[in-house]
């Protein structure tokens, strides 16, 4: 009897999440603004529309919003992952007001998608900041902002940390060479006169340094095989 319970169970919640997804994506197509249960008014959403529609371009941008307690994280985050994939390259965010969950999902190519830790800091850093003072048409400029801002390979930071290491090592080795090859005395022609003139002492050829170089010869060959679209994402509660 337990067994069968069980398994009732799990095939009514199955069904339900089946149902809930069912369900959002007959909001998939109309635009890409998609809002559940009114979760934002009328004006805002078209508002949203707008900055979606001019902001898409290499990119895809969808944005949902849904006001329900009884939706999981979970559910939330697989709602994103879905709809990102309707583009093949694709950013889309989702929150639901009812608790307060926030998530990004992006899909395209491995080398200018956001990784799952950046999608969570798009989240948690731009939308989040918005939508706590309840500014939905504020926290879609900045769902597109943030992931304008880490869609590229290397970041600000990474760049700023790659020149400055340069450049301490740069300074490192402009003084080790500095050191190395600095006169302790001034030359003086002193040093070479004797009575009034220029005394030779002993003259020889003197080989002051050896340089041999050898450049090993490679041989064989090789090759590498290419790969699709991947997805990330991440989310934040505010």
């Amino acid at each position: 009897m337990k067994k069968l319970f069980k398994k009732l169970s799990a095939f009514i919640c199955a069904g339900a999440i089946a149902c809930t997804a069912f369900a959002f994506s007959a909001f998939a197509d109309t635009g890409r603004c998609i809002v559940y249960n009114n979760a934002i008014s009328a004006s805002e959403k078209a508002d949203c529309e707008e900055l979606l529609n001019d902001a898409s371009g290499d990119i895809e941008y969808i944005a949902v919003f849904m006001d329900s307690s009884s939706v999981t994280d979970s559910q939330v985050s697989s709602l994103a992952s879905n709809l990102s994939y309707k583009y093949s390259n694709c950013a889309v965010m989702v929150n639901n007001a009812g608790t307060r969950y926030t998530y990004v999902a992006r899909t395209g190519d491995k080398t200018k998608r956001i990784t799952s830790a950046k999608a969570q800091k798009i989240a948690s850093n731009y939308i989040n900041k918005e939508l706590k003072n309840n500014d939905n048409v504020g926290a879609v400029k900045a769902f597109i902002k943030g992931v304008k801002r880490y869609k590229s390979f290397l970041s600000l930071g990474v760049i700023l940390i790659g020149c400055a290491g340069f450049l301490i090592f740069f300074m490192i080795m402009y003084f080790a060479v500095r050191a190395k090859y600095k006169f302790h005395e001034k030359p003086s022609t002193n040093n070479y006169l004797e009575g009034g003139a220029l005394n030779f002492g002993v003259m020889q050829d003197v080989f002051v340094s050896e340089h041999t170089s050898r450049t090993a010869i490679s041989s064989g060959s090789g090759g590498s095989g290419g790969g699709g679209g991947s997805h990330s994402g991440g989310g934040s509660h505010y």
